[in-house]
């Protein structure tokens, strides 16, 4: 079940923030710090640069389960061994070769004309270096081949050898659309307050809500510099680990 965004904001400004202390958090400035919540939420799931800092993707099965709403796959065609990644590509995950080396998804069975079932062939991800090194060599069985297919990425950009690798599947981990607030005007009191019709929710499942308002909070408490509250979140925070 997705989150609700306007739920998960009376979670804060009502429970958490200590708006009371430290000035009601505007709509505008919620949706700001929802959104590098999502990112943060999004870094630490996925580990840190150097691989070293867990969790590192698909280390458990929550990981896996956090993230699966954002994985997802993209088909393209090589045209000159080379596919764009897409606008909203975050981290690679598994890129292949759609169908089997040799063989194809129309082939049958002489005997009872099923269609036999094929996988992908994978693709191998290397640096510039060992890319070109696997280009160059002699050696036929670490020569890229539709059969041992390689890629290196340039930009954003996926480059293939051989470059008539065909139809490729990338999956990714992708970007969250994020959520956002929504404002109306209440028509008893005249206040601004969110429009839960109108707003975005959450892409996320239940299942973060807790570390979301976590994120959030400690946030805010940097922006107000209030120490109390900041201790209290540092607290909470640590029941997520």
């Amino acid at each position: 079940m997705k989150i609700e965004v306007t739920s998960l904001y009376d979670d804060v400004i009502k429970d958490s923030a200590n708006t009371a202390e430290n000035g009601e958090i505007s709509v505008s400035q919620f949706n700001r710090l929802s959104k590098r919540a999502e990112l943060s939420l999004l870094n630490w799931l996925t580990g840190d640069v150097a691989g070293q800092q867990p969790p590192a993707p698909w280390l458990t099965q929550k990981n896996k389960d956090w993230l699966s709403p954002f994985i997802t796959q993209y088909k393209a065609h090589a045209e000159g061994g080379i596919i764009t990644r897409p606008d909203d590509y975050y981290q690679y995950d598994n890129l292949a070769l759609i169908g089997s080396a040799g063989n194809s998804d129309c082939d049958e069975d002489e005997d009872d004309a099923i269609p036999k079932e094929v996988c992908n062939t994978s693709v191998e991800l290397l640096d510039g270096q060992q890319f070109d090194i696997r280009c160059n060599t002699y050696i036929d069985e670490i020569k890229p081949s539709l059969s041992k297919p390689i890629a290196k990425m340039i930009g954003r950009t996926f480059v293939f050898a051989p470059k008539d690798a065909g139809s490729v599947q990338l999956e990714y981990i992708r970007y969250p659309v994020y959520a956002e607030i929504k404002s109306k005007k209440d028509s008893v009191y005249n206040d601004v307050i969110p429009d839960p019709l109108t707003s975005k929710n959450y892409e996320w499942d239940e299942a973060v809500r807790q570390v979301l308002i976590y994120v959030i909070t400690d946030l805010w408490s940097n922006i107000t510099r209030e120490q109390a509250s900041k201790t209290f979140n540092e607290a909470t925070g640590k029941q997520l680990k």
